[in-house]
C-alpha cells in the first residue's frame, strides 16, 4: 500500500471565486464556547484584504 498522495494545483476558475469567501469564513478560529460570528465579518477591513481580488 502506497502512502503517496497525488494532487494537481490549477488556476482558480472565475466561476469558483465565490468559494474563497466561504473558505475565509470557515477559516476563522472560534474558541469553544464562543458565539459564531455573522458571515459579514469577512467584510471587515482586517479580513477584506484577503479578498482584494474581489474588488478589482
Amino acid at each position: 500500500m502506497s502512502n503517496t498522495i497525488n494532487y494537481r494545483i490549477r488556476p482558480l476558475y472565475q466561476e469558483e471565486s465565490f468559494l474563497l469567501r466561504d473558505f475565509l469564513y470557515e477559516a476563522i478560529f472560534i474558541p469553544k464556547g464562543m458565539e459564531t460570528p455573522p458571515r459579514e465579518i469577512i467584510n471587515t477591513p482586517e479580513l477584506r484584504i484577503y479578498l482584494s481580488w474581489d474588488s478589482e
